[in-house]
């Protein structure tokens, strides 16, 4: 067996990479070594041993006292034994711990001439800016699917002061946005009564993010056609995502002229399952660009129909065994509050209402929402399911 600590040699390279003091903790330490093989062998409230099954038979030690003075020593070497073991780079396993609760979108500029890992200043002031457009954009369309919105929700000017960037790559020229994917705790239990504000604003987030990789994915798809996309296939894109906005934002950083293509790549969080139906990477050059600035012309002339999305948890269900509907009651955040959204649902959307129920699934119900101060809040509802940015875990 290996003793604890055993890269030591290594450690004085792992400083001159990361900073000494971690910006994560035990929990995101523990859920990393989880997902990456590893299982807790003993320990308690200071330390824990964690062991990796194999030939070498690796064990690392976990501190779990952020406040001990030793903390940030012993986590510097059980990343640089981390480093060792999985023949890693010291900062890249590092952000991969960091990451560990988060959805990271890698946003990367690329030319022929763009060989030494820099970007000229206009492209990449156009980067920066198109990160912030695409996400504000995708969040809009989280709350409402609308193909032009003249004035954003609020709660979509806010996600660009929520995520963060990380530090830019080299690559071309790569810009990461970091989101939230989930918490450390369980999202919903079986039968929840209420919802938890603050994982509501988590999954918020990873909604935003599976918003823009669907829509992007469609906006891609459109491009290899290789011809203009019909009113109808238009018309569908925007219940996926796609507004003038985002062709906007993609359509500012490919026709700078330093900029060849534009490629997002979606690092989805290792504890949360990807979101079913997006594709990992998308990529739009000048040509691609031509299409995305067609769709964009016609979303931003034709007038459309605004729907709402409401996410939330089944907490009401009511139904007399000869209706032919039954009476819903989701809880879900409205300004960042919680409501209760009434609804009546046909027979297979009422079963499906009761599944999510019994199992704490998250759903995503779609429809007209009115919701006057003080009165009820009501939806006429056009589709009703388990939330599909979750993944296959919910």
């Amino acid at each position: 067996m290996r003793r604890v600590g055993s890269s030591m040699a290594l450690l004085g390279r792992w400083t001159e990479v990361v900073h000494s003091e971690p910006d994560f903790g035990p929990e995101e330490i523990r859920s990393y070594l989880k997902v990456t093989g590893w299982t807790p062998v003993s320990g308690g409230n200071v330390a824990e041993l964690w062991s990796l099954p194999g030939p070498s038979d690796e064990v690392v030690l976990v501190p779990m006292k952020p406040g001990a003075p030793d903390f940030a020593k012993r986590t510097q070497i059980l990343l640089a034994d981390l480093a060792r073991i999985e023949s890693q780079d010291a900062r890249t396993v590092h952000d991969a711990v960091a990451t560990v609760f988060n959805d990271v979108t890698d946003l990367r500029a690329s030319h022929p001439s763009l060989g030494d890992g820099s970007i000229p200043l206009e492209a990449g002031y156009e980067l920066f800016i198109s990160a912030k457009r695409l996400r504000v954009a995708s969040a809009a369309a989280t709350i409402r699917r609308q193909g032009h919105f003249r004035n954003f929700p609020t709660r979509a000017r806010e996600q660009a002061r929520e995520v963060r960037l990380g530090q830019t790559r080299r690559g071309s020229y790569i810009v990461p946005i970091i989101s939230q994917a989930r918490s450390p705790e369980d999202v919903y239990s079986p039968g929840q009564e209420y919802i938890e504000i603050g994982v509501e604003e988590t999954l918020f987030d990873r909604r935003v993010t599976a918003t823009m990789s669907r829509a992007l994915g469609v906006l891609e798809d459109m491009a290899r056609a290789q011809r203009d996309p019909t009113p109808s296939e238009i018309t569908d894109s925007i219940g996926e995502g796609v507004s003038y906005e985002l062709c906007q934002a993609l359509s500012k950083v490919v026709n700078v002229d330093s900029v060849g293509s534009l490629d997002v790549s979606f690092n989805w969080s290792r504890v949360a399952a990807p979101p079913p139906g997006t594709p990992p990477q998308v990529e739009f050059n000048r040509a691609a660009i031509d299409i995305v600035d067609r769709v964009s012309a016609q979303l931003k002339t034709r007038v459309y129909t605004s729907r709402h999305l409401i996410y939330g948890i089944v907490t009401d269900l009511s139904r007399h065994p000869e209706d032919e509907t039954g009476r819903v009651g989701v809880q879900t955040l409205i300004k960042r509050r919680s409501r209760t959204v009434w609804m009546d649902l046909p027979d297979s959307a009422y079963h499906t209402a009761v599944r999510c129920h019994d199992a704490g699934i998250p759903v995503r119900v779609q429809g007209a929402l009115t919701s006057p101060p003080g009165g009820h809040a009501t939806m006429e509802v056009d589709d009703f399911g388990p939330d599909p940015s979750l993944g296959s875990d919910q």
